[in-house]
């Protein structure tokens, strides 16, 4: 894996009223590298945007279920619950940024676009110049060029417009009559889930029948809640895991796990390696670059 954070990127896109966003990370994962999942988290700092070069894999955004595969662009808006789950290739190749200070017109900080469209974007006939902006961006990125800030400013501002271009043709909306309920009881996990949140809880909050909740959860997210309600701790706790320096005792109980054993055994379970593993391997990837 190949990541790297410049001190000072700056962009001005055309569609930004007066805004400089700025660009935080750029990555580029390979084979089967690019297979370690990161479970359910949010982003209130920042927007990311993925380009699936090569491969395919599964993605829940805001509880809704894409299966991106290769040329398909995804979107991360700020604040917005996701789920990344690569599917395992060796041929596997994925881009991804983040970026924060976007202002559009109309939407929310660091939004591309309105959350009821869909977060998965057709690339189309733009495959191959998108593939080769994310390429430009990480070589000079990484090789820090001579002015690759420079070079960085107009490369991202180029992919910018042209997802954010593609997402006005696509405008491929959700029926929200009917997400409604799924988006209810996803909101109550999302504010509950370091608690010891339980189904009755849930019930008794939206007032309706257990097995009718876990029917109308699972048709909205793909998860049934109890699996939902795991994925959110761990993803919560990968987030802590990479940008605190807390203990894993500590995300452990600020994840809502009482036993650091079980939470062990939960995250392995999930991400396919302990947590003190996951750290230090994304660590390794950093010093790489």
């Amino acid at each position: 894996m190949l990541t790297h954070c410049p001190d000072d990127t700056r962009i001005y896109p055309d569609f930004a009223d007066s805004s400089a966003p700025k660009l935080l990370f750029v990555c580029k994962t390979e084979g089967e590298e690019s297979a370690i999942p990161r479970v359910m988290h949010q982003h209130d700092d920042r927007i990311e945007i993925m380009f699936i070069a090569r491969g395919s894999g599964d993605y829940v955004i805001g509880g809704k279920n894409y299966l991106a595969q290769e040329g398909d662009i995804l979107i991360f808006n700020s604040g917005v619950v996701h789920d990344e789950r690569p599917h395992s290739s060796s041929d596997s190749v994925i881009y991804s940024c983040g970026l924060s200070g976007l202002n559009i017109n109309g939407l929310p900080p660091d939004h591309l676009q309105p959350r009821e469209y869909r977060a998965l974007v057709k690339s189309g006939s733009h495959c191959t110049s998108l593939h080769g902006l994310f390429e430009t961006l990480c070589s000079q990125c990484f090789g820090k060029n001579k002015h690759y800030g420079v070079v960085a400013h107009h490369v991202l501002n180029a992919l910018l417009i042209i997802v954010r271009n593609l997402c006005e043709e696509q405008q491929a909306r959700f029926d929200e009559t009917s997400l409604s309920l799924g988006e209810q009881i996803k909101d109550f996990i999302d504010e509950n889930y370091t608690s010891p949140i339980t189904l009755d809880a849930i019930t008794q909050k939206l007032q309706i029948n257990r097995f009718y909740l876990i029917h109308v959860f699972k048709q909205f997210s793909g998860y049934p809640p109890k699996q939902y309600i795991i994925r959110r701790r761990v993803g919560e706790a990968q987030s802590l895991l990479l940008n605190t320096d807390l203990g894993v005792a500590e995300i452990a109980a600020r994840v809502g796990y009482d036993s650091v054993n079980n939470f062990h055994r939960v995250f392995k379970m999930i991400v396919g390696i302990p947590p003190t593993q996951y750290k230090v391997r994304w660590m390794e990837g950093m010093k790489a670059t």
